[in-house]
């Protein structure tokens, strides 16, 4: 099986001109991009997937997110991950970004330090179907987001996510209640 390859980016978002490798040490000073994508249907329900029991924080709960590959920019990688464990395709303009943030390696992940882009896709449920990836997830629940935002705080979410979401819940409030006005 191949390795999978990432960009290697300064703390500043800048390329080092190298590459990393999935599952092996990160350089000191390198970082790698990782998207999460907070899928929201056009009715105002929250997409949270259930993680693969034999996954590092496996049985939690969270929203879509993953690893940019290498010469993938941020909006391509969303895209990708979004389509790759849930079955919804959206088209760009359906996906709004949030943040953009360092984090350093982040415990029990295993991914280095990560430069982590967020975002808000919408989508319509009576369009497509939710496909779940096989190893990666095991079950979903569409949630209003006011029910998202309490199941968040429950201790069988994945910790690292609610405490990126909490840190930019504002970005995330304005961007679904503009949507929605």
């Amino acid at each position: 099986m191949a390795k999978e390859l990432w960009d290697a980016y300064d703390r500043e978002g800048n390329r080092l001109g190298f590459d990393l490798v999935r599952g092996e040490p990160v350089p000191e000073g390198a970082y790698h991009l990782v998207v999460e994508v907070l899928a929201v249907t056009h009715d105002g329900q929250v997409l949270v997937t259930q993680r693969h029991p034999d996954k590092a924080w496996g049985g939690y709960w969270e929203y879509t997110g993953g690893s940019v590959v290498k010469g993938e920019t941020p909006v391509e990688g969303a895209l990708w991950e979004l389509r790759e464990e849930t079955g919804i395709a959206v088209p760009p303009e359906d996906q709004h970004p949030v943040y953009v943030d360092t984090w350093p390696e982040t415990a029990g992940m295993g991914a280095g330090s990560s430069i982590y882009h967020s975002f808000v896709a919408f989508f319509d449920p009576a369009e497509q179907s939710i496909r779940l990836q096989e190893g990666e997830t095991v079950d979903y629940k569409l949630l209003p987001y006011g029910a998202f935002k309490q199941f968040l705080l429950e201790d069988r979410f994945v910790d690292v996510v609610r405490r990126r979401f909490l840190d930019c819940q504002a970005g995330f409030d304005r961007i679904i209640t503009a949507h929605f006005n």
